[in-house]
């Protein structure tokens, strides 16, 4: 059996359990954002340009805006291999990334989230319609080489 004084004291302190603490004692916040992402949505932000993307190959990446075109902040810059793009998309309230390149007649999207996890990669080419690549091992490797593009360019390394 329970003392009244007990379950009294219970109640008193039950509430104080619901109190977040994430502040105090040294504990540190859990973010996504890496610091490279981190600057590079500064980066974006200060040097990009506002656009809009078609929104057939963000649909297929989950990122819709009731079938209107999706806006973005883009940044676009070129080497010897061709021209890249990366978008900042901000339209599920939180911050991520759709890198592409144009190879031949065909433009190559990855979706990523701001620690540079590629999220889903799209193939759309000029005159057909946009298609998810199945195949990982190519997603991926034109990921990395869009990414290490961009991290060459990113300020602070």
């Amino acid at each position: 059996m329970f003392s009244r004084r007990v379950l009294l004291g219970a109640g008193l302190l039950l509430p104080l359990g619901g109190c977040q603490t994430s502040g105090l004692f040294g504990q540190k916040k859990i973010t996504t954002l890496s610091p490279r992402g981190d600057r590079l949505v500064r980066q974006i932000q200060n040097t990009g340009t506002d656009n809009m993307m078609a929104p057939e190959a963000p649909a297929l990446m989950g990122i819709t805006n009731e079938g209107r075109d999706i806006p973005v902040r883009q940044l676009a810059g070129e080497n010897d291999s061709g021209r890249y793009v990366v978008s900042l998309v901000n339209i599920r309230k939180i911050h991520e990334f759709i890198f592409h390149r144009r190879q031949g007649d065909v433009l190559i999207l990855h979706l990523s989230d701001t620690a540079f996890a590629r999220l889903q990669s799209v193939r759309y080419p000029r005159n057909a319609k946009p298609s998810v690549i199945t195949d990982m091992a190519v997603a991926e490797t034109d990921f990395q080489q869009q990414l290490a593009f961009w991290f060459n360019r990113i300020p602070g390394r």
